[in-house]
């Protein structure tokens, strides 16, 4: 059976990437909205007399990178024509990326505050936990954690986190807010993925929610506020953060909570409530709590 066409998680693995499937092969385009329109054909972008163009304009390119190189080898002395010996490459090293790793500490040139892990961006890892929870109606579920669905929220299958599995989620459309919205989602961090310290968890899951959805225009400084909870007697930590967006955008700003829960010593894995809604609306304001209120432990 052939899928239909739509935008799809970017088989390529990139975090919040989407790729439109018309039927017969992915576009080459890719987006962080699964919800805007497909992509134009490659036929109906190209200019008709384009093909004559992009000819010549690749014959110049050609002729001037020719130049280009000529001229450095005889400033550098480096041509075929030279007796000299080849230069050593000294500008050959690769950037590193570091992944998460909770077995050491990041060195810090000031200790923040207990309650403030400063806003580090990283990148945001892929789980490797395969799982489905059955979904009951009126709540959404992952792993015995659930939250009862507000008012005006309906199941969004296009919303994921990379390092949660077995996710699931609701959203609702903001008023006027230029396709932005408000959404939950329940989902498990692997102990096998490396996530064993609660607190550590939450603030990784924040700063990958933040960066995978929310990377349009964050200020330099942001806070992340952590407070020690409790989900249905299960210990949990819960992070907020107060984003305010500058560039123009149809909404001043959002606030995200995570709510990381320690679910026993028979699971192997974090249960994590993750959420977003539009600041200075006491509408989105109650749903929100009203929704962390409703979070159970089966």
């Amino acid at each position: 059976m052939v899928a239909a066409s739509g935008w799809y998680p970017d088989p390529g693995g990139a975090p919040g990437r989407f790729r439109y499937w018309d039927g017969d092969g992915w576009s080459a385009e890719t987006t962080t909205d699964p919800r805007r329109p497909a992509p134009q054909p490659p036929s109906q972008r190209s200019d008709r007399s384009g093909g004559r163009g992009w000819a010549l304009a690749l014959a110049v390119l050609v002729l001037l990178t020719v130049v280009a190189v000529v001229i450095a080898l005889f400033s550098t002395g480096s041509g075929p024509w030279t007796r000299t010996g080849a230069k050593e490459d000294t500008n050959s090293s690769r950037p590193t990326v570091s992944a998460w790793d909770e077995t050491s500490t990041p060195t810090q040139s000031t200790q923040p505050p207990p309650t403030d892990t400063g806003g580090v961006w990283v990148d945001c890892p892929f789980s490797t936990g395969q799982g489905s929870t059955k979904q009951s109606p009126g709540r959404v579920a992952a792993g015995g954690l659930s939250f009862a669905v507000q008012s005006g929220y309906s199941a969004d299958m296009w919303l994921y986190l990379a390092m949660l599995y077995d996710a699931h989620a609701v959203s609702r459309m903001i008023p006027g807010g230029g396709g932005y919205d408000s959404s939950m989602l329940v989902g498990l961090a692997s102990f096998a993925d490396g996530f064993t310290d609660l607190v550590t968890t939450a603030n990784q899951a924040m700063q990958c929610w933040s960066m995978t959805s929310h990377q349009r225009d964050v200020p330099p400084e942001v806070l992340i506020a952590g407070q020690q909870i409790a989900v249905s007697g299960h210990p949990a930590w819960r992070v907020e953060w107060h984003i305010t967006y500058t560039q123009g955008e149809p909404i001043p700003g959002e606030i995200l909570d995570v709510i990381a829960v320690d679910m026993g010593a028979s699971a192997n894995y974090y249960a994590l409530f993750v959420c977003c809604r539009p600041v200075d609306s006491p509408d989105f304001d109650a749903s929100i709590d009203a929704a962390i209120a409703s979070l159970t432990v089966a």
